[in-house]
């Protein structure tokens, strides 16, 4: 009977050890770690914020803008009109980009490992590449949302009204794209600066030098421009306006994308050989 009992005991506390093991498959706990982060963005009026922001910043001012610079200007064309509105908002859309990311995202991380709720996560069937991953996927998401998406359909819609000739929709959708792009690489690089930072103030110190930095170096070194995302508003804008992208633009989207694929290569692998 004792012999049983102890078996029964014995066979208990392995399962209990198992289940605080941490998964071993990569994206074990994928699921339900993108329903925890979409609840982080939904909880509070961060959200409600963060849209009426990048919504008077990108397009309410971009728009405004456009009107004025039409009004200002009576022998503006309508196409005169939406070149204005159009390099504002390219311009408002790839600084905000950078804004966003950091302020949403410098603690994704680094927050976590501070409060002790990694390793928490983590002692759940949830996997490290699934708790980056989840995150990487989710603030894309919602930072792509509310920070360009509905700013980008605003502005078009109003800068529309104010010239009266809408500007070519592939062409503006495809400017759009190469500002969807330039916002995934920072919010990479800003994971992967999380997984080797131990505070915020270097992540956004990096983050932001990085893009201050690329401006810099655009007036001293333009060759370097063509392997990062620092003119992509350039590249955009004269994509919609005149149906072409620079040199340096055919050259950096294609570079974007592969550090940008770099960076969450990165992220993974230091998070798996992390201590937390």
């Amino acid at each position: 009977m004792e012999a049983s009992e102890r078996a029964e005991t014995l066979r208990g506390e392995t399962a209990d050890s198992a289940a605080l093991r941490p998964a071993n498959e990569p994206l074990n706990g994928f699921r339900n770690l993108i329903e925890k982060e979409n609840l982080e963005w939904k909880r509070g009026p961060a959200l409600i914020a963060h849209g009426a922001i990048w919504m008077l910043i990108v397009a309410l001012i971009s728009a405004a803008v456009a009107f004025i610079r039409g009004e200002m200007e009576p022998t503006y064309s309508p196409a005169d009109i939406n070149r204005a509105g159009a390099l504002m908002f390219f311009v408002l859309g790839s600084v905000a980009s950078v804004i966003a990311v950091v302020a949403k995202t410098q603690g994704a991380i680094i927050g976590e490992k501070q409060l002790g709720t990694a390793p928490w996560i983590l002692s759940k069937p949830a996997s490290r590449r699934a708790f980056v991953l989840a995150k990487l996927v989710v603030h894309y998401r919602w930072l792509l949302t509310v920070t360009l998406l509905f700013p980008a359909i605003v502005f078009y819609v109003l800068c529309a009204g104010i010239s009266t000739l809408p500007q070519p929709p592939l062409r503006f959708l495809a400017g759009f794209g190469i500002l969807a792009l330039g916002l995934f690489f920072y919010l990479s690089l800003s994971l992967f600066l999380g997984t080797v930072f131990e505070s915020r103030g270097p992540l956004a110190g990096c983050v932001f030098g990085f893009m201050v930095a690329g401006f810099m170096i655009a007036n001293y070194a333009p060759w370097l421009t063509a392997a990062f995302p620092w003119l992509f508003f350039q590249s955009g804008f004269y994509l919609v306006v005149d149906g072409f992208i620079p040199t340096y633009g055919i050259i950096s989207i294609p570079a974007t994308a592969l550090w940008s694929a770099l960076f969450v290569f990165l992220a993974l692998r230091r998070f798996e050989r992390a201590e937390l």
